[in-house]
């Protein structure tokens, strides 16, 4: 990986994560078309889009994307997933339709997906949603969260298709299987370290040992 940038995109202010190498781009949670602008700056060629849930303001630049050429690796529910929220998207301004989009490579638990210079263990999280995942870069010792844990504080789970029991399970494998020192860069936010939210994070606090 040569480049890692950031762009807070939208008004729920997204994390758009673009990695770059050698001309190969990996886009993680498009939030709005204006990551088109970081992919030509960065003399993207080849460009992969990775979904961690499809929520609309984690995919409302998956199309253009898919237009430009780049293939969509996701959790095979995400295209249900962005079509449950996609009315919601469109009152917010996010989305002017219903995103339609297909999975080109399955982000299912186990597997891995090569892109940009990065290798990302793919960890199955649902609670915020039932397609939500975590890509996790153990040599790097970074994760992308999504909509998991942010600073201080995790992902709703009292909306359409989200669950607390299974965002417990979620959070206690994060805790468990991660070393402390991981860097969490989530949806929303500013990054973190696994051991700070151990630590204060009321959510993470009160899991059981």
């Amino acid at each position: 990986m040569e480049a890692l940038e950031k762009l807070s995109l939208g008004i729920l202010r997204v994390n758009t994560y673009v990695a770059a190498a050698r001309g190969e781009c990996l886009v993680i949670d498009p939030g709005g078309a204006e990551v088109l602008d970081l992919l030509s700056r960065l003399g993207c060629r080849d460009v992969v889009v990775a979904i961690t849930h499809g929520h609309f303001d984690h995919v409302a630049a998956v199309e253009p994307l898919v237009a430009r050429g780049a293939v969509v690796a996701a959790h095979p529910l995400a295209p249900r997933v962005a079509e449950a929220y996609a009315e919601l998207g469109v009152k917010m301004g996010y989305l002017t339709a219903t995103p339609r989009f297909g999975v080109d490579i399955e982000l299912s638990e186990g597997k891995t997906l090569e892109a940009a210079g990065l290798s990302l263990r793919i960890l199955y999280t649902p609670g915020h949603s039932p397609d939500h995942i975590v890509l996790h870069e153990p040599r790097l010792r970074l994760a992308f969260t999504g909509d998991l844990i942010f600073m201080g504080s995790i992902g709703r789970v009292d909306i359409a298709l989200g669950d607390p029991a299974a965002m417990e399970r979620s959070l206690a494998r994060i805790a468990r299987e991660l070393p402390p020192e991981t860097r969490l860069l989530p949806g929303h936010g500013p990054e973190t370290t696994l051991g700070r939210e151990l630590l204060h994070n009321p959510y993470l606090q009160r899991l059981s040992p």
